[in-house]
């Protein structure tokens, strides 16, 4: 998965092979929020710097990504650090990868069964992978597998997509197109999104495309209204009649699916939607009554 435009960790969860490759060509034209930007990289460092409880050790750190996201892939996170990128789409791969090194390779492979040891990272990140599993089965399938793959005091480090509080109405989203508060077709995207999924935890991608037909018949208007290209709005076009569902899970929930690790909320950002992009660290718990509740970054 490039960033985190939402897209499938599984290779069964829905997404067609054509459907793979039109995501991979129109990938230039998703911006931010749908992929992590500088401020997301600068709060992902953050919120993992402060969660140490030690400095870093003087060693080579082996980091492994979920995904194949360009920005994370490319973020200097240590001074000398191994690089592993995983992913279950070879069509991903090949558009996005920009090749193994000494230091960096790429892993075609399921993120709820990789085929890599025991405790031999000492970060792993995920740009909104907690996102596109389908249900809350696997949400805590990954939790169990990067509580195996993660080291005693290494640490994962993840942003999300959460709903906005109050929860935006579909109604609210029509009238910010209107008013041209809305700042890009991605923001626009990841909103309608969370808009249609505010009932339910997951929402089909399908039908996402079906309400954007209904609700935006005029296409070139909406391109005017948001200051992008026709062919930006087509994007959309990826998820007609696709079953794949993306799964935006509560607070409660996500720390039942990472029921052995304590939590550290990192800090907030200051773009369009950052609020509904919150970052934070998870490290495993080294007693039963550590598991309890989140603590903001500076207590870390």
């Amino acid at each position: 998965m490039p960033a985190s435009e939402p897209q499938p960790a599984l290779a069964s969860t829905g997404l067609s092979q054509g459907s793979w490759s039109e995501l991979a060509r129109r990938w230039s034209q998703v911006s931010s929020p749908l992929r992590p930007c500088p401020e997301d990289l600068q709060r992902l460092q953050a919120v993992w710097r402060q969660s140490l409880a030690t400095p870093l050790p003087s060693r080579r750190l082996e980091v492994l990504v979920l995904g194949v996201t360009q920005e994370l892939a490319a973020f200097p996170w240590a001074g000398e650090f191994s690089l592993t990128c995983t992913d279950a789409n070879e069509e991903m791969i090949r558009a996005v990868w920009s090749g193994d090194g000494p230091s960096r390779r790429v892993l075609r492979a399921n993120w709820l069964k990789l085929p890599l040891a025991d405790a031999s990272f000492d970060l792993v990140l995920s740009d909104c992978g907690v996102n596109v599993l389908g249900n809350l089965g696997q949400l805590t399938s990954l939790g169990r597998e990067v509580m195996r793959l993660v080291r005693r005091e290494g640490r994962v480090v993840m942003r999300r997509y959460a709903h906005p509080s109050p929860a935006e109405s579909l109604h609210t989203l029509i009238r910010a197109i209107e008013t041209r508060t809305v700042s890009s077709f991605s923001e626009f995207k990841l909103r309608l999104l969370l808009t249609l999924s505010a009932e339910h935890a997951a929402i089909r991608v399908g039908d996402a495309w079906a309400c954007f037909q209904a609700h935006f018949p005029d296409r070139q208007n909406l391109a005017t209204q948001l200051g992008c290209s026709l062919d930006t709005v087509n994007s959309i076009d990826a998820y007609q009649n696709q079953d794949t569902r993306y799964l935006f899970p509560s607070q409660f929930e996500l720390e039942q699916a990472f029921a052995g690790f304590t939590f550290t909320r990192g800090p907030a950002g200051s773009y369009p939607l950052a609020g509904c992009c919150p970052v934070f660290a998870l490290r495993a718990c080294l007693r039963s009554d550590e598991c309890r509740g989140i603590r903001p970054v500076d207590e870390a």
